[in-house]
This record gives structure tokens, C-alpha cells and sequence, in this order.
């Protein structure tokens, strides 16, 4: 014969039970909840292209410092190589184009947003166009401007008077340069939601 002063206990502890199952099951289910980021405030996997340009300015980079350094000691031994000067002259002057073209791609350039900030809205929409405007502009000239240059560097068979270098060889990476950050101008505005919204936002991702 069951006891019936016990019932109410056995009641109260099944509902404390259910109860405890219930929350167990609720934050189980929390940890399974998948954030939905928007497309805006995710980046984008980087490209292969800016990958390699990565790696040439790597090595562009090491081999500039390794010839400074290479000049440094040769020099304070009394035997100056006279091949290191140029050599240093022509990585800066490459890196610092494709490093140039890699920045427009991170959005990295500064730029001046304190006339977006306070002004109206359709201002800050219209600032991307006439942002990508610009330097497609200005980069399609660069790159006319160096095409003619290595084709006439080409024609002549110009070469460098230390290390006996043709020029056109080192003119090639500045026409690339422009057209990867003309690229770069088209890509950040047009095709890739997060690196415009920091356009807008006047923001440096790097």
C-alpha cells in the first residue's frame, strides 16, 4: 500500500527533474546556434594574385636589405661593390609600386573622410564611384605612360650601367603594378561588400 504523506515529495522532485532536463536541453540547444554574420563584416579570402605580390615583395624586401647590408660591409672593409647601389635602387623602386597596389587591394591607403562624416548621406555613396573614378584614371595613365617607356627601353636595348641589367625589365613591374592597382580600385568597390563598407567607413584595414 503506497504511503501517501511521500507524493507530494516524489511530485515536486519529477518536477524538479523535468525542469533541470528542460534547461540542459535549452543550452544544448545554444551551443548549436549558428551566428549569421552579414557579407559586409566578413572578409574575404585574399586571391592568389595578391598572394603571389605577397611573396615578390618577400623577396623583393630580403633582397634589398641583404644588398644594404652586403654594401655596409663592403664598404667598411674598403672594397664598396658598385653593383649594390643600383641594385637596391631598382628592389625600392619595384616594391614600393607593387607594395602601393597591395595597399589600394587592403584598403590600407589613408584617405581624407571628415567631409563624408559630416556630410549628407548621398555623399558618402557617390564618394566610392568617384574614389574607384579617379584612380582608375590615374593608374590607366601610369600605365600608358610606363608601357611606352618599356617599349622604348625594349627598342633600344638600354641596359644598366652597373650590373648591365635591360631597363625594360625593370620598368615591367611598374606597368603591372598599375594595372593591379586599377584592379585593386574595381575589386574594394564593386566586388567586395566588407572592403567597401570600411571605404565608407573611412576605415585602414591594415
Amino acid at each position: 500500500m503506497q504511503d501517501k504523506g511521500t507524493t507530494p515529495v516524489q511530485a515536486e522532485s519529477g518536477r524538479a527533474e523535468d525542469h533541470g532536463d528542460q534547461e540542459s536541453a535549452e543550452h544544448q540547444g545554444s551551443e548549436h546556434v549558428v551566428k549569421v554574420v552579414p557579407a559586409g563584416d566578413m572578409p574575404e579570402p585574399r586571391e592568389i594574385i595578391w598572394k603571389i605580390v605577397d611573396a615578390f615583395l618577400f623577396i623583393g624586401i630580403t633582397a634589398m636589405l641583404l644588398t644594404v647590408a652586403a654594401q655596409v660591409v663592403t664598404r667598411q672593409m674598403g672594397a664598396s661593390l658598385p653593383w649594390t647601389e643600383e641594385l637596391t635602387r631598382f628592389l625600392f623602386m619595384d616594391t614600393t609600386f607593387l607594395g602601393m597596389a597591395a595597399g589600394f587591394r587592403a584598403a590600407a591607403h589613408p584617405r581624407v573622410s571628415f567631409a563624408l562624416a559630416w556630410g549628407p548621406a548621398w555623399l558618402k555613396q557617390v564618394s566610392t564611384h568617384l574614389y574607384a573614378l579617379c584612380g582608375t584614371v590615374f593608374f590607366s595613365v601610369l600605365v600608358i605612360k610606363t608601357w611606352e617607356l618599356m617599349v622604348q627601353q625594349l627598342a633600344s636595348g638600354e641596359s644598366s650601367p652597373a650590373l648591365g641589367l635591360k631597363m625594360f625589365l625593370v620598368t615591367l613591374p611598374l606597368v603591372v603594378s598599375a594595372a593591379l592597382a586599377i584592379l585593386a580600385h574595381i575589386k574594394t568597390v564593386y566586388f567586395s561588400p566588407y572592403m567597401r563598407k570600411k571605404i565608407l567607413e573611412g576605415e585602414m584595414i591594415a
